[in-house]
């Protein structure tokens, strides 16, 4: 007999999977938004994109019935991460160019 607690904690897992692998499609298309930017000589930092990003989460999740204040701190989470990848790049190309 199957244990409903096991099952749904499988299946969590199995949505934790596929949440990582669309973090990691997001921030392929996050270098491409870097790349496009350096090459167009284009601020990095975009703070009213930051903030559109944020309320896209918000509204998602108002919709979803879920808090919008999560939302937003997942956008932001999600934000940062990018720019964490974005220092990285950045310091590797300094450290290829030396």
């Amino acid at each position: 007999m199957a244990n409903p607690l096991e099952d749904a904690r499988g299946n969590i897992d199995s949505i934790n999977d596929e949440i990582v692998e669309k973090i990691d499609d997001r921030m392929e298309e996050v270098l491409k938004v870097i790349e496009y930017k350096e090459k167009n000589d284009i601020e990095i930092k975009d703070e009213n994109r930051e903030e559109q990003v944020m309320e896209q989460f918000a509204d998602r999740f108002e919709e979803k019935g879920m808090s919008r204040e999560r939302g937003r701190q997942l956008g932001r989470l999600l934000i940062d991460t990018a720019i964490d990848l974005e220092r990285e790049k950045l310091h590797d190309g300094e450290q290829s160019s030396k």
